[in-house]
């Protein structure tokens, strides 16, 4: 079955997900006095630029491009080890590679709007589909993003798919994801993969990750212990998440971002520099592209935003904003003011989402939980 046809009744979907337990809210905290993002932000003059009060929130001007790399090998080309969905800048440039992992059981072109909204403001975006129908381990989805990391850097492989002029800096490479496919960027990032990755991680971000079912049913590799600050990624981490979550559109159905195993545990876990923000009024699905039967499916397991199909743009549109103020922060781009902007001041940036701020800690202080 092609990646674009792949759908999922509502009956399969509770099959999958009928493991999950509803469990009690968990109060994150809100902002106390916010430190720096970091201390190693870039200053470079950014190639491409938004047009809001707050750019990164509006489209850039790159002009993003989606193109679709097969698996099947040509005369002129170096098949990738998956399928991939590729948004990449068409104004002639060096790009930052940000790499990104779907959630579980989601074709990577159902992100294109998040996607090409990251991609307009000057990055390459790369979104294999790790897996179809089959949910594979996930220490074997770890292996499948391995492969495609360790291909892209090769002349025949990348690079000879992007328009002409456009150039991969591999010297700058974000990876990140959302769900399952967000845990499993962590994971990447730690190394927990059977082969040396050739080239270097410099950022990570979760998009809603999720660790597992529950507390006490977390995929393998377990990557949360319960202890602050116990991920040591030794790169800066921004861990966006939805204020609805961990909760279900209907009783005693499972959420989708249960607590201990969501962006708040994850956010505790991480070592500065960290950040963390919530879109309070939005659910965990709601980084999607507006597709009517997966609106269907998922309404029943994923509590959302009222009127999807006006709001879930908006959603994209806040999460693309703070994943390209926080790449352009550590990879060079528009500097850290927005980003800066958005952690100090998040009601008062021109932020299509309300956000709450997660504290950022440094090393050696109390996990956002315990405070």
């Amino acid at each position: 079955m092609a990646v674009a046809q792949l759908r999922f009744g509502p009956v399969a979907l509770l099959v999958v997900l009928s493991a999950l337990a509803v469990t009690p809210l968990y109060n994150y905290p809100v902002a106390g006095a916010i430190e720096p993002a970091a201390k190693q932000i870039s200053t470079n003059t950014p190639q491409c630029s938004g047009s809001q009060k707050l750019a990164v929130f509006g489209d850039g001007d790159c002009s993003p491009k989606p193109i679709t790399v097969p698996v099947t090998a040509s005369s002129s080309t170096n098949p990738p080890p998956r399928p991939l969905y590729v948004v990449a800048p068409t104004r002639p440039g060096n790009y930052p590679v940000f790499l990104f992992a779907h959630g579980t059981f989601i074709s990577n072109n159902l992100y294109s709007g998040l996607l090409s909204h990251i991609s307009s403001h000057g990055y390459i975006v790369v979104a294999p589909q790790v897996y179809t129908l089959s949910l594979p381990c996930e220490l074997e989805e770890i292996e499948y993003l391995e492969q495609v990391t360790n291909w892209m850097p090769s002349a025949t492989a990348l690079p000879s798919h992007l328009p002409p002029g456009v150039l991969p800096d591999f010297d700058k490479l974000a990876v990140g994801g959302h769900s399952r496919g967000g845990k499993s960027a962590f994971a990447l990032a730690l190394g927990l993969c059977t082969k040396p990755l050739k080239l270097t991680i410099s950022a990570v971000v979760g998009v809603d990750p999720v660790a597992g079912v529950s507390k006490n049913s977390r995929t393998d590799p377990v990557i949360l212990t319960y202890e602050p600050e116990s991920l040591n990624l030794s790169v800066p981490v921004a861990v966006i998440g939805s204020g609805l979550g961990n909760q279900s559109e209907v009783i005693d159905l499972p959420a989708c971002a249960p607590n201990w195993v969501n962006h708040a545990e994850f956010y505790s876990e991480c070592m500065a520099p960290k950040s963390h923000l919530v879109a309070d009024d939005y659910g965990h699905m709601d980084v999607v592209d507006d597709v009517s039967w997966f609106e269907r499916d998922f309404k029943l397991m994923c509590k959302g935003a009222s009127g999807l199909f006006s709001s879930r743009e908006k959603m994209r549109k806040g999460v693309g904003g703070i994943v390209v103020a926080f790449l352009d922060a550590y990879l060079g781009g528009g500097g850290s003011d927005d980003y800066l902007a958005i952690l100090e001041s998040p009601l008062e940036v021109d932020s299509p989402v309300k956000l709450t701020v997660g504290y950022k800690l440094e090393k050696g202080t109390a996990a956002a939980g315990d405070i």
